[in-house]
């Protein structure tokens, strides 16, 4: 089966040859910097949240942000979730997430199915947090906004960072998959570190960082499945029916190994189906499923890029996952 290319720090050698360019990077990034020196704006009526990472992608920030707007649905306050809407079509902004709208990108249609909270997408943080204060919203959640602390005023801060990749050591792009440098993550007011090994949390957890993770509180986070669902039907299936089964584990991932070993842990057999981050599937692609598979099995996020033309040659079940973040008791407070 065919392997597609993946970040460029994923291949051997690449530290090293790319070093020179994450020098320059660095340098650039501090440049950047010096022009984001300003007051961020003020979010009249709303409690802002911030979800964000240092890093590309595949930490569990989107994970994160719904569970802070399910916490707040809890707490009595109206939720919003505000986020850029990658790969949304063109149009005004801010624009509010809404069935039979455009379509608004993976992780903004992902977010408004399944948080119970209002979605709006736009670049400008800033724009996007202010409608939704206006439209009702009491708790703002941003996601992905650490890269826009210089815009929007926060009342807290989140930064989440994969525990593997802190391991490798800090590489800035393209040498790695840091957008910033370790130093930043002292800015925020809590990490959350995903894939940590088993048992691994707490002060254990705080104290096998490197010093910059740990400079304030440490949560982890792991994924928790949560239900099976036949797409595009939306019948509902136990877990329990993927113990035993061939099924080809279709996504489009930062980190598509997580998605995979928690399928073999319900007991399935595990067919690797791997595709580029935010990869929007084509029928051709997907006629061309791993070979043996009885059935396919995607994430919610990876179900917004299948063609609808896909339901019909293929039986495609989506595997629903929430997030759990350790310590609970601390991290509600």
């Amino acid at each position: 089966m065919m392997t597609l290319p993946r970040e460029p720090w994923r291949r051997p050698m690449a530290a090293g040859l790319f070093a020179p360019l994450a020098a320059l990077y660095r340098l650039g990034w501090w440049f950047s910097r010096c022009f984001h020196r300003g007051r961020p704006g003020r979010v009249e009526g709303a409690v802002v949240l911030s979800v964000g990472n240092l890093s590309v992608g595949g930490t569990g920030k989107s994970f994160l942000a719904r569970d802070l707007a399910e916490r707040a649905l809890r707490a009595g306050l109206k939720p919003a979730i505000v986020l850029r809407g990658y790969r949304a079509a063109p149009g005004p902004r801010p624009l509010r997430v809404g069935s039979g709208g455009p379509p608004c990108g993976d992780e903004a249609s992902e977010h408004a199915e399944a948080s119970g909270a209002d979605v709006w997408i736009d670049p400008d943080r800033l724009r996007g947090a202010r409608a939704a204060a206006t439209a009702g919203a009491r708790c703002v959640v941003l996601d992905d906004g650490f890269q826009r602390r210089w815009q929007v005023a926060r009342n807290f801060d989140l930064l989440a960072v994969d525990y593997g990749e802190l391991m490798a050591g800090e590489r800035l792009l393209p040498a790695g998959p840091f957008r910033e440098p370790w130093s930043q993550a002292a800015l925020a007011d809590a990490v959350v570190v995903s894939g940590a090994p088993d048992g691994l949390v707490g002060e254990a957890l705080r104290a096998g960082l490197p010093r910059p993770w740990r400079l304030g509180r440490v949560f982890r986070l792991d994924r928790v499945p949560a239900g099976l669902e036949e797409w595009p039907a939306g019948r509902r299936r136990p877990l329990g029916a993927l113990k035993g089964r061939r099924v080809a584990a279709l996504s489009g991932l930062g980190h598509p190994e997580r998605f995979e070993a928690t399928l073999a842990a319900l007991g399935a057999e595990v067919l690797p189906w791997r595709f580029p981050d935010h990869h929007p599937f084509t029928p051709a692609e997907l006629e061309r499923q791993p070979r043996g598979a009885e059935w396919v099995v995607t994430t919610a996020k990876d179900k917004a890029r299948l063609p609808a033309a896909a339901g019909a040659r293929l039986k495609v079940f989506v595997l629903r996952a929430r997030a759990r973040v350790a310590p609970g008791a601390e991290f509600s407070r």
